[in-house]
C-alpha cells in the first residue's frame, strides 16, 4: 500500500498503543512505525471484557485465536448478564448475536408469546448462547452456520498489550523507551518532533496519540478542547473488581 506517511509515531503503549502499532505494521509494511512509551508511567492492568468486534480486529491483523488465548489467559464471552437491572432479583442476559430466528411471528416462542402461555419461560431459555453461558459451556459456531451466534473474550489487558507488542515488533515496528518532555510543532501547527528526557528526538510524518487521559498530544500540545458528553451519559464510571467464578 502506498502512503504519504513514511514515518508514523504512536505515543503511548498499553492496549490502545500496541493495537495501533500492530495494525499499522501489518497494513503499511513500507512505512516506519515507532511507538514511544515509558516504563515509569505504566498501563492500566485490569481484566478486559470485550465485544465481538475484537474478533474482526484479529482477523484483519492475522492474529491466531488459540495463540491469543494462551498468551493472555483469555476465556470466551457469550454476552453480558445484568442482575437486579429493572427490579431486585430480575436478570437479563444480553447475548451477542441475531435474534431474528427467535422473535419473529413464525417462530415457536413468538406463537406461545401471543397466547401468554405461562409455561413459556424467558426468551433466554430458547437462545443457544444464553443457555451455554448459564451452563458454563462453549463451542464455536459450526462451519456451515458461522453467523448462528457471536462471541467475544475476557482476558488480562497487561498480557494482551505484551502479546500485541511482540506481534508488532516481529512485523517491523520499533519501540522507543523514554519520557516525552517537549512536543515541537511545524509552521502549520501540526506535530513535528518529540523530545525525550535524555535529549533524543523522535520525528514523524503522522503522530497518533494513545497517551490516555494525559492526552499528551491532542490536549496538551495541540490544545484541542475536551468534548464533555456527561449530559448524555448518566452512567459515566466503571468499577473494576475481581469476582469468583459462577460455575
Amino acid at each position: 500500500m502506498n502512503t504519504a506517511y513514511k514515518r508514523i509515531v504512536v505515543v503511548g503503549g498499553g492496549t490502545a498503543g500496541w493495537m495501533a502499532a500492530t495494525s499499522l505494521a501489518t497494513a503499511l509494511p513500507g512505512s516506519t512505525v515507532e511507538l514511544v512509551e515509558s516504563e515509569e508511567i505504566g498501563i492500566v492492568g485490569v481484566g478486559e471484557a470485550t465485544f465481538p468486534m475484537l474478533r474482526d480486529y484479529h482477523r484483519l491483523n492475522r492474529i491466531d485465536e488459540a495463540e491469543f488465548l494462551r498468551a493472555t489467559n483469555g476465556t470466551f464471552k457469550l454476552g453480558i448478564e445484568f442482575r437486579d437491572w429493572r427490579a431486585k432479583g430480575q436478570r437479563y442476559f444480553h447475548t451477542f448475536g441475531n435474534f431474528d430466528d427467535l422473535v419473529g411471528p413464525a417462530c415457536l416462542w413468538g406463537q406461545y408469546r401471543r397466547v401468554n402461555d405461562p409455561a413459556l419461560g424467558p426468551l433466554s431459555e430458547q437462545c443457544l448462547p444464553s443457555v451455554m453461558a448459564s451452563q458454563g459451556r462453549f463451542a464455536t459456531p459450526p462451519a456451515d452456520k458461522p453467523n448462528l451466534y457471536n462471541y467475544a473474550y475476557h482476558f488480562d489487558a497487561t498480557l494482551y498489550a505484551r502479546f500485541l507488542r511482540d506481534i508488532a515488533l516481529a512485523r517491523g515496528a520499533r519501540r522507543t523507551e523514554g519520557r516525552i518532555v517537549e512536543v515541537k510543532r511545524r509552521a502549520d501547527g501540526g506535530v513535528d518532533q518529540l523530545v525525550l528526557e535524555d535529549g533524543r528526538v523522535v520525528a514523524g510524518d503522522l503522530f497518533i496519540d494513545c497517551s490516555g487521559f494525559v492526552s499528551l498530544l491532542l490536549g496538551r500540545a495541540l490544545e484541542e478542547p475536551f468534548v464533555d458528553f456527561s449530559r448524555w451519559l448518566p452512567v459515566d464510571r466503571a468499577w473494576a473488581v475481581p469476582s469468583a467464578p459462577s460455575g
